[in-house]
């Protein structure tokens, strides 16, 4: 009975089987003794494309290319001291709003009575 069915369905008997493709992993991209390198293991499609994006991971992940866009102008040491205090000056400002905050939802007030404190 089964046979007969994909016949009657119009499908042939012989269905063709996709070709074999290696996937690759994450191991077959890395180069030993160079962090901020890859291979590209064959010319598959789209092995190019992974061998991309392990290599944006690996300068993000080294700070590489953080230095390289710092780098990129030159910016004198009183202007960086100067950014970095305002940073620390807002990073601060923030801190205390946010405690003055935390403060007054736990703030209870002593109201001092001749019979005692309330």
């Amino acid at each position: 009975m089964q046979k007969d069915n994909y016949k009657k369905k119009g499908f042939n008997k012989d269905f063709k089987k996709r070709p074999f493709r290696k996937k690759h992993n994450r191991a077959d991209f890395y180069l030993e003794g160079c962090p901020e390198g890859v291979k590209v293991p064959d010319g598959e499609s789209g092995t190019l494309e992974r061998a991309l994006k392990y290599l944006k991971r690996q300068l993000k992940d080294s700070e590489k290319l953080l230095l390289v866009k710092d780098r990129r102008y030159f910016e004198k040491p009183s202007a960086k001291r100067r950014k970095q205090m305002d940073r620390a000056i807002a990073m601060q400002k923030r801190y205390d709003k946010m405690m003055t905050r935390k403060d007054k939802s736990y703030q209870s007030w002593l109201v001092m009575t001749p019979r005692g404190a309330k």
